[in-house]
């Protein structure tokens, strides 16, 4: 095989190498989580609630935010993808109610 072939082939393999590496199921910007917060604001308008730490979430069922006030506590399960929180359950707490917030990523 001649240095031509020899070059030829390292290319390939490199580009191979790094196209398969971008291609490959990364976290990236997606991620879910679980937080304890208090809700500071409510527009069931665009079905959105911002916690007092100014985390903003989405849902697409009003239901989810039939019974939710501002100023409640509440526990919150949301997975971020496409620059939006999206809510997957609400539920209000007691005081004293902590989480173990471990980010997850989505498949």
């Amino acid at each position: 095989m001649g240095r031509y072939h020899v070059m030829l082939v390292t290319m390939a393999l490199g580009a191979a190498m790094t196209f398969g590496h971008a291609a490959a199921a990364s976290p990236g910007d997606d991620y879910g989580g679980r937080e304890v917060g208090t809700v500071r604001f409510i527009d069931r308008q665009l079905n959105l609630i911002q916690l007092d730490d100014g985390t903003e979430l989405h849902t697409t069922d009003a239901r989810m935010l039939q019974n939710i006030h501002e100023g409640m506590k509440v526990l919150v399960d949301f997975a971020h993808e496409d620059d939006r929180n999206e809510l997957n359950s609400i539920q209000p707490v007691g005081p004293d109610t902590q989480v173990d917030v471990s980010p997850t990523t989505l498949d």
